[in-house]
């Protein structure tokens, strides 16, 4: 944020707790230029020098909307059973955990398509959805390709909690 004093405290204590702990143990995380929730940021020892600041960075919401991405990501993402009014619209009920969480709130599709760049198996693409229960309680959820005729409807899972 620019504050040079802030800036010399936090890399104290980084050098601190690097000596403590080891250096391999103290880590930040550093943005990376991907499609995918769980390859856009890259782990790196805090005592790294930084990479060049790529042209997107961290995105960030406007001041007054949600959070773009949750706290807390699954890696696997996690699958769910869903019940949605229409094929494409999203989750009315969804089911994780043997608990069902009935949908308030829905915000998306937010579509995310597959990294045809990289070699390797061909992930389907995502559509993300942040929802909200009845409780209050916020959840990130996709389904894994579209809606075809004459095809297996596309598996639910889902990815993140919202703090």
């Amino acid at each position: 944020d620019g504050h040079t004093a802030e800036a010399m405290e936090v890399s104290a204590l980084i050098e601190r707790l690097s000596v403590r702990l080891g250096s391999g143990r103290v880590r930040r995380f550093v943005p990376r230029d991907s499609h995918l929730p769980e390859r856009e940021v890259t782990i790196l020892s805090a005592l790294c020098e930084a990479p060049a600041a790529s042209s997107s960075g961290w995105q960030q919401p406007e001041e007054a909307d949600p959070p773009l991405r949750p706290l807390q990501i699954f890696e696997p993402p996690q699958p769910i059973e869903v019940l949605a009014e229409v094929p494409d619209g999203p989750p009315l009920k969804f089911r994780w955990r043997r608990v069902v969480h009935e949908v308030t709130l829905a915000e998306g599709p937010e579509r995310i398509a597959p990294e045809w760049w990289r070699t390797g198996g061909v992930t389907p693409t995502r559509d993300y959805y942040r929802i909200e229960d009845v409780q209050g309680r916020r959840f990130w959820v996709f389904r894994a390709g579209l809606y075809e005729e004459g095809v297996q409807a596309p598996p639910w899972f889902l990815h993140g909690l919202f703090a």
